[in-house]
């Protein structure tokens, strides 16, 4: 009986295989690396907590002024420890925010080894590509949204009314919504993968477009506060980024000789 003869590839792959042992020595090593990347940039960051707190806070300042809620901008906070706390989290998020692209490198080189040619040449893009798409995500809404939506939010108040904003709550509400619109922002990354892999097609994606529509104002209603503004702020890029799916693609599928063939 013959034994199965192995393709280029496979023979590739094998040559690379190590023993369980060096495997649980190099995640140890990747982990411990991502981990001092992490702690390096908070670190870094907490060098600078009150001016990246004045950067997260510059929505709100004028945002409260456009309200007529205040005309200095200040929050309140209840306890001793709370600046410290709130301080605390944003070096923890900018930090992270900083370290995530040397930490995906980290999970990158790791898992390398074990994948062929073309899936290698494939997962670097679509890494850098998910950091691109998150940061630019927290880019648009720190600098586009964030503003009008405090605005508006504080306008609903009242009259009879005084608000007493907390730096924590302000800080949990901004870091939310930083958080949504970065992850939102993927939608261009995870459905050029799911095209990649022959899940979706150009032609499907467009013949579903009403449907993406109506699901991107359905998710800017449930995922961002109850005004208008900051769900059509989210949904309008949502609708965009969509129609960029559809443009990568017809792109991916019709470099992969697809394009002739009927979607599922």
């Amino acid at each position: 009986m013959t034994e199965p003869t192995l393709t280029d590839a496979e023979r590739e792959l094998d040559e690379k295989r190590l023993p369980f042992t060096e495997h649980l020595r190099e995640l140890r090593s990747r982990t411990m690396r991502a981990s001092g990347y992490f702690i390096v940039a908070i670190l870094v960051a907490w060098l600078f907590h009150e001016e990246l707190f004045v950067w997260i806070k510059a929505p709100f300042d004028v945002g409260a002024l456009a309200a007529g809620v205040s005309e200095d901008g200040l929050l309140a906070f209840r306890g001793v420890t709370e600046p410290v706390i709130v301080y605390l989290k944003v070096a923890a998020i900018v930090g992270g925010l900083a370290a995530m692209p040397f930490v995906l490198l980290e999970a990158w080189l790791f898992v390398a080894p074990g994948l062929y040619k073309r899936e290698r040449r494939l997962a670097l893009p679509f890494l850098f590509a998910s950091v691109v798409c998150f940061l630019g995500g927290v880019a648009f809404c720190r600098y586009v949204v964030l503003e009008p939506a405090i605005t508006v939010l504080l306008g609903m108040g009242g009259t009879g009314t005084e608000a007493t904003i907390m730096m924590a709550e302000y800080l949990s509400f901004t870091a939310t919504m930083l958080f949504i619109f970065g992850l939102m922002f993927e939608l261009p990354v995870a459905t050029s993968f799911a095209a990649v892999l022959g899940l979706v097609s150009h032609r499907g994606l467009i013949r579903n477009w009403k449907y993406a529509v109506v699901g991107a104002f359905i998710v800017g209603a449930m995922a961002t506060p109850p005004d208008p503004l900051t769900q059509v702020a989210l949904a309008v890029p949502l609708c965009l980024l969509y129609g960029l799916s559809i443009l990568l693609a017809y792109l991916i599928t019709t470099s992969r000789g697809q394009g002739a063939q009927p979607s599922s």
